[in-house]
């Protein structure tokens, strides 16, 4: 259990700067488009990298399981004040948390190859994953950014959030 481990307070840092992150993004700041779904699209890219790098440096599993809970119970809320009925309320949960688990699947794989990935490859990924029609070429862009610099990244680089600095 995290309640008491010195981490999780640092674990709630990292996933607040996913957040910011995903606010302040280029994509986002440029206004091309300002919906709540293409947020919480970026949000769980970026959640996504996060969590590869976590696998990658062999981080503890239960960090990582605590950031996925935390996204669940942040999805569960975004429902709910959406409008979400009762109803179908588990309907929806469980499908944004299926939609998220094949994304973390298909992306975690794409990342560890990203080196020998072409451009139409990864932009094939992209338009795959994203719901909403966004320029593939400016998320392309953005993953070729990131996942290099986060896969050098020091692991205690990554306690204090020196990731996403570009």
């Amino acid at each position: 259990m995290l309640f008491l481990n010195p981490h999780k307070k640092k674990l709630d840092n990292i996933y607040n700067k996913i957040a910011e992150q995903s606010k302040d993004s280029f994509y986002l700041k440029k206004d091309q488009i300002k919906d709540i779904e293409i947020y919480r699209e970026f949000f769980q890219l970026n959640l996504i990298i996060i969590l590869w790098y976590m696998r990658l440096k062999k981080i503890n599993n239960k960090y990582t399981n605590y950031l996925i809970n935390k996204l669940i119970k942040d999805l569960e809320g975004m429902v709910i004040e959406l409008g979400g009925s009762e109803t179908s309320f588990r309907k929806k949960i469980r499908i944004l948390v299926e939609n998220f688990y094949g994304r973390l699947y298909v992306y975690s794989d794409l990342f560890d190859g990203i080196e020998s990935l072409n451009k139409q490859e990864l932009s094939l990924v992209i338009s795959k994953n994203f719901n909403q029609k966004i320029d593939t070429k400016i998320i392309y862009k953005y993953i070729k950014n990131y996942i290099p610099d986060i896969k050098k990244m020091d692991i205690n680089d990554f306690w204090k959030l020196k990731f996403f600095k570009k």
